[in-house]
């Protein structure tokens, strides 16, 4: 069972204003370079990240030779591709702020595993989407390709729609504006279409992929809030569409709505003890 991760990679946000008073193009368009790689794909070749970012192959050689020598990126000429550099090392280790949260939210998603006998996955708002930070595999034999790190970037799948449904409206209003790709037979693209089923998230606290974004593939996915109201992470249970009938999806629903309930009042009672 393959659940495919971020790509094709297209950013939900849409495109900046590029036209306002402090935005810096060359900046941007470095970092767009630099917003490439992650755990699926570690390497890029100069055509490729041109094909990706739709900057010209001058212009992106240029800034990749820039980036190549303040570190951020190394050229390999064996390969010819392009990887992260030593640069972005002490970048990570800030992120790992996330690294204490995923610690204490594991064992919650090994009881979630446990009860639905399904894998699990949590995932953080990311940019450009959600990133998957922790996971607990099924004991199934067949187990869906779900790499830790790798970045969800269609609302047609259950745990970024639940980031979204939480989003403010002008945030949400920007991403039905934006083109969303049909990825199966039952990938919902229309805007009002969309809007209703973030409406729906947002209200009822769970969403679903009902082989939106792969098919014989479903989730149910719920959200974690923090002390301070805004959701802080989803948790979600991934399973075959075989094992997702009626009979099954209400057990995973309840199971993985009980568990995010669970991790907010831990987030709650953590936060009052730091402070």
């Amino acid at each position: 069972m393959a659940r495919a991760g971020g790509r094709p990679r297209i950013s939900i946000e849409g495109r900046f204003e590029e036209d306002r008073d402090l935005f810096v193009r060359a900046l941007a368009r470095g970092l767009t370079i630099l917003a490439l790689f992650d755990v699926e794909h570690p390497q890029w070749s100069l055509d490729e990240i041109c094909l990706h970012t739709g900057i010209s192959k001058t212009t992106a050689y240029r800034m990749l030779r820039t980036l190549e020598w303040k570190d951020f990126v190394v050229f390999d000429p064996e390969t010819e591709l392009y990887h992260m550099g030593r640069a972005t090392i002490p970048g990570a280790y800030l992120a790992l702020s996330y690294v204490g949260f995923v610690r204490g939210a594991h064992p919650f998603l090994e009881r979630l595993a446990e009860v639905t006998g399904e894998t699990v996955e949590l995932t953080v708002e990311g940019a450009g989407g959600a990133v998957v930070v922790d996971q607990v595999a099924t004991t199934h034999p067949f187990k869906p390709n779900l790499p830790i790190g790798r970045i969800l970037c269609s609302v047609a799948n259950s745990s970024l729609r639940m980031h979204v449904a939480f989003r403010s409206e002008a945030e949400r209003q920007k991403i039905l504006r934006s083109a969303q790709l049909r990825l199966t037979p039952h990938t919902v693209t229309d805007p009002e279409g969309i809007a209703s089923q973030l409406a729906t998230a947002a209200r009822d606290g769970v969403s679903y992929d009902i082989e939106e974004q792969d098919l014989g593939v479903c989730a149910v996915s719920a959200p974690v809030f923090g002390a301070d109201g805004d959701v802080k992470a989803v948790v979600t249970v991934v399973a075959p569409s075989e094992r997702f009938g009626p009979r099954e999806k209400k057990k995973n629903t309840d199971a993985v709505k009980r568990t995010a309930v669970e991790m907010t009042r831990y987030l709650s009672r953590a936060t009052t003890a730091a402070g």
